[in-house]
C-alpha cells in the first residue's frame, strides 16, 4: 500500500513540475536564473532527505546525491546539441533509463528511491523544455515549437513516471540486504 501511495505521490509531483516548468516562449535571461535556482533547490532539498533518512551511511549519500547531480546532464546535453534538432529528444530515453537503473542500484530505501526518481524527473522535464527554449530563440518562434517542446517534456515525464512507479514496486530491501551481506 505504501508503494501505491509513493507512486500516487510521484504522479502528483510530475504534474506539478510540468505545470512549475517555464514554458518555450519564456525570456532567454530569466530562464537560466530560473533555471539555477530551481536545480539549487532541488538539489539542497534532496540533500537534506538524502541526510535525515541515511544517516550514518555518509558513503551512499555521496554516491547517490552524485547520481542525482548527474541527472541533470541531461539539460546540459540538451541545451548543447540543440542545433541538431528534435533527434536529440530521441537519446533522452535512453539517458534516462540508464540513470534510472544507476538510482535503483544505488537506494539502500524507499525515500532515497523517491528522490532520486524525483530529480531524474525535474531534469527530464528542465531537459525538454531547454531544448523546446532554444529552439524557440534560436531558430523558429513559432506556437508549433512550444507545442512540440511541451510535448517531448509530457512524453519524458511520463516515461520517467512509469520507470519510477516500475522501480518503486519492484524495490524490496531484503534482497538489498542479502546482496550486501554476500559482499
Amino acid at each position: 500500500m505504501k508503494q501505491w501511495k509513493l507512486i500516487s505521490l510521484f504522479l502528483i509531483e510530475a504534474i506539478i513540475m510540468l505545470y512549475a516548468v517555464p514554458k518555450a516562449n519564456e525570456d532567454e535571461i530569466s530562464m537560466q536564473d530560473r533555471l539555477l535556482f530551481d536545480l539549487s533547490l532541488a538539489l539542497l532539498i534532496s540533500l537534506a532527505i538524502l541526510i535525515r533518512e541515511n544517516r550514518g551511511e555518509r558513503k551512499s549519500i555521496a554516491k547517490l546525491l552524485l547520481v542525482c547531480v548527474a541527472t541533470y546532464l541531461q539539460i546540459v546535453y540538451s541545451s548543447a546539441f540543440y542545433e541538431w534538432g528534435g533527434g536529440i529528444c530521441l537519446i533522452l530515453p535512453i539517458l534516462q533509463i540508464i540513470f534510472g537503473y544507476t538510482i535503483f542500484k544505488l537506494s539502500h530505501n524507499v525515500v532515497s528511491l523517491f528522490v532520486g526518481c524525483s530529480n531524474l524527473l525535474f531534469s527530464t522535464i528542465w531537459a525538454n523544455q531547454m531544448f523546446g527554449i532554444l529552439w524557440f530563440h534560436n531558430r523558429s518562434s513559432d506556437l508549433e515549437t512550444m507545442a512540440v517542446a511541451s510535448l517531448y517534456a509530457g512524453v519524458g515525464a511520463l516515461l520517467v513516471v512509469v520507470i519510477s512507479s516500475i522501480m518503486i514496486m519492484k524495490f524490496n530491501p531484503k534482497d538489498l540486504k542479502s546482496y550486501e551481506t554476500d559482499r
